[in-house]
């Protein structure tokens, strides 16, 4: 009977750093951007909020790290014009190498964003041949920002966490990295170079 208590015990522990969400950890992480941007000189427009595409499980990370940040959000079920910056984010790839105690993993991200909610950029880049070229060729308006940018990051952890926590963490910093790009594209591009 003890012996069952035990297994059942065990049983429990497992699952629970399997399915668990939970991270207690220290980590080290290293972040990395390359990003581009298009735009005309004109009179630019940067709409207020944020469209967010797909409402997925990377995109609801986005959209609360940008909600901390004070900004409005809406998810979107399918890239379509919106009021607010279009923004489609997406996972490329997560490695993980995961004990309950020590972690390294690494996670690949992208962005397409407009500035005017706009996201011909990101249906070009779904329906293109050549996805590479089509996700760094922006064809814009006068009143446009278009941007689109690859970010990675590198974490090594030591704690106490569960697959699901750690590889929400690394999510995590992704989505504050993008946010921060995105949010600084946004601001230097609001008045043309030697405007006055």
């Amino acid at each position: 009977m003890k012996r069952s208590y035990i297994a059942a015990l065990i049983g429990i522990i497992i699952v629970a750093f399997i399915f668990g969400n939970f991270a207690f950890i220290k980590s080290k992480t290293e972040s990395g951007a390359s990003v581009g941007a298009g735009r005309s000189c004109g009179n630019v427009t940067i709409n207020e909020g944020f469209c967010i595409y797909p409402n997925s499980n990377f995109g609801k990370i986005v959209a609360e790290e940008l909600k901390a940040r004070g900004e409005k959000v809406v998810m979107l079920d399918s890239p379509t014009k919106c009021n607010g910056q279009f923004l489609a984010v997406w996972v490329e790839e997560v490695n993980i190498t995961y004990t309950p105690f020590f972690s390294k993993g690494s996670a690949k991200v992208r962005f397409i964003y407009s500035s005017t909610g706009d996201p011909s950029h990101y249906l070009r880049y779904e329906n293109a041949t050549d996805k590479e070229r089509e996700f760094i060729t922006f064809i814009i308006n006068n009143s446009e920002v278009e941007a689109s940018g690859e970010i990675t990051v590198n974490d090594n952890s030591r704690g106490l966490m569960s697959f699901m926590g750690y590889q929400r963490y690394l999510l995590k910093q992704a989505a504050a990295t993008i946010v921060n790009r995105v949010q600084k594209i946004a601001l230097d591009n609001i008045e043309c170079p030697n405007s006055s």
